[in-house]
């Protein structure tokens, strides 16, 4: 038994050995193996992409059969005029044995990824894109598939076609696909952030087969969400969400979809919050970031108005250029009020027709310093919410038509009309007109927003003569003076200013110029 014993041990001692004689061997022959693998995945993809390949360290693991790099970077024919076409910070590729020997690869994970696609070069008309290599004869064999590919802090970059404009750059912190390959689509999901306003976005769909020849017609088909903060970008508020959906080429995506901004205000006019949605239509340059909308419905409390226009990046500058044409025959003039004036009601109420050209360029100041309108606007039935202010157009109204003391006109409502711009936060109105029954006024100035301060000048034209706008003993004592008054078609001429702020206007009757008829 003490013999048996002892062989017993003397064969697991020689068991041990050979183990670990084994394992050494396995280490030594893997880190053996290395250089020459590395040497065989540089030359592969050098050969196959046409393209010269750099690849740091490379290590190969048996248990489990796992391939890592380091530092890969690919450039089409060496070039070094461009950014290099890829480069990958470092790459894990998770095999099965079986695998060894075939097209199919179980898990590639990357991590610090950058994909930057160049213009189409001038003399060839194409981009100095790398095509995968085919089989002999033309057959193209078996495509290599990737069952899973994950990526993690991955950029695309998207050379534009003119120098005008910036790269079209793609943060994309997370990036799953499944059934990865060159001839077919593959389903995806990415996980992206958008600098401006600061959001989100969750996007999944299929991606492919990639056109090598031209990126730009590589098919996309998918959904996203979009959560953004308004607040990131000085001078707004509130918090916006978006759901939509996408089909086309990265040349040319079509997409449609809504948003919701709940609390959306302008903060530098220290104004209240109004709700406000959109449905868009849009097609989207997904090698230049540029987006052609072509339907935009907007609701900002109870007005409804559409936009169609274009947001495009301009080369040096950072962020997008909003341009739109805006028209609505129903903007609640209360909700817009709303947005400048914090405490109270509205000081005046009535449906607004629009039609605006709006252009919001790039740029860290704030909105209201940026923005820039111009257009004409009309409202038929106007009335203001204060009955002192609505007292004083309904006297208006009885003066110009020489029935001062007639109590029955009640509650008249105004017209109103003009031309306006908007220029870094000021408005101002070019031929503006405000009518009621027997009277009208013409005025030309400005209207800052910030202040609230009114700079306006004009005239008031009545239909009655001055002396029937009065009654008893002034009337009569006004009478001999009625043709001082009588100008441009009117019973009553007067000029006036109109100072003061949007809440305490001021009007003033300028004696000299009524006179004189300037």
């Amino acid at each position: 038994m003490e013999l048996t014993s002892r062989r017993v041990r003397v064969a697991a001692l020689v068991l041990g050995v050979v183990v670990l004689l084994t394992g050494i061997g396995v280490w030594v022959s893997l880190r053996q193996l290395e250089p020459r693998l590395r040497d065989w995945v540089t030359s592969t993809l050098s050969r196959s992409l046409e393209s010269d390949v750099q690849l740091g360290e490379v290590h190969l693991t048996w248990f489990p059969l796992r391939l890592t790099g380091r530092d890969l970077t690919i450039r089409h024919h060496g070039r070094t005029d461009i950014q290099p076409l890829l480069v990958i910070s470092s790459f894990t590729v998770n095999m099965h044995a079986g695998e060894l020997w075939g097209s199919t690869v179980d898990h590639v994970k990357v991590d610090g990824m950058e994909i930057s696609i160049p213009p189409k070069d001038e003399a060839t008309g194409k981009r100095p894109m790398p095509r995968p290599a085919t089989g002999n004869k033309g057959d193209s064999g078996d495509p290599m598939v990737i069952k899973r590919f994950t990526a993690t802090n991955t950029r695309l970059v998207i050379v534009p076609r003119t120098e005008r404009k910036n790269p079209k750059v793609w943060d994309i912190y997370e990036l799953e696909m499944e059934q990865l390959t060159s001839k077919s689509a593959s389903p995806f999901h990415a996980s992206l952030t958008n600098p401006i306003p600061e959001g989100k976005i969750e996007a999944k769909g299929t991606f492919g087969p990639w056109q090598s020849d031209e990126p730009g017609q590589t098919p996309l088909i998918g959904e996203y969400t979009f959560a953004a903060d308004l607040g990131t970008i000085d001078g707004l508020d509130g918090k916006l969400s978006a759901v939509g959906v996408m089909e086309g080429v990265l040349d040319q995506i079509k997409t449609r979809g809504e948003t919701r901004t709940e609390g959306f205000r302008l903060t530098e006019l220290n104004g209240r919050s109004v709700a406000l949605t959109t449905s868009y239509e849009a097609l989207v340059d997904g090698t230049k970031g540029d987006v052609e909308l072509t339907r935009v419905d907007l609701t900002l409390g109870k007005s409804r108005l559409r936009a169609k226009g274009v947001v495009e990046g301009t080369k040096g500058v950072k962020g997008k250029r909003i341009v739109l044409n805006i028209k609505s025959n129903s903007v609640d003039l209360s909700e817009f009020l709303r947005l400048v004036s914090k405490d109270g009601t509205p000081p005046a109420d009535a449906t607004i027709a629009l039609d605006a050209a709006f252009d919001l360029p790039q740029g860290s100041a704030k909105v209201l310093d940026r923005l820039a309108l111009e257009g004409s606007v009309t409202a038929e039935r106007l009335k203001f919410t204060d009955p002192g202010v609505q007292e004083k157009i309904d006297e208006l109204s009885r003066r110009g038509q020489g029935r001062p003391n007639d109590q029955a006109i009640d509650d008249v409502a105004s017209r109103v009309a003009s031309k306006f711009t908007l220029h870094k936060g000021v408005l101002t109105y070019q031929g503006l007109s405000f009518e009621v029954d027997g009277a009208s006024v013409r005025l030309n100035g400005s209207h800052a927003l910030k202040s609230r301060a009114l700079d306006l000048d004009g005239e008031v034209l009545l239909d009655a003569s001055a002396s029937r706008t009065l009654t008893g003993v002034k009337s009569l004592l006004l009478r001999p003076f009625d043709p001082l008054f009588r100008k441009n078609g009117a019973g009553t001429r007067l000029v006036i200013t109109v100072g003061g702020t949007q809440e305490k206007p001021q009007v003033k009757l300028d004696f000299g110029k009524t006179l004189r008829g300037n």
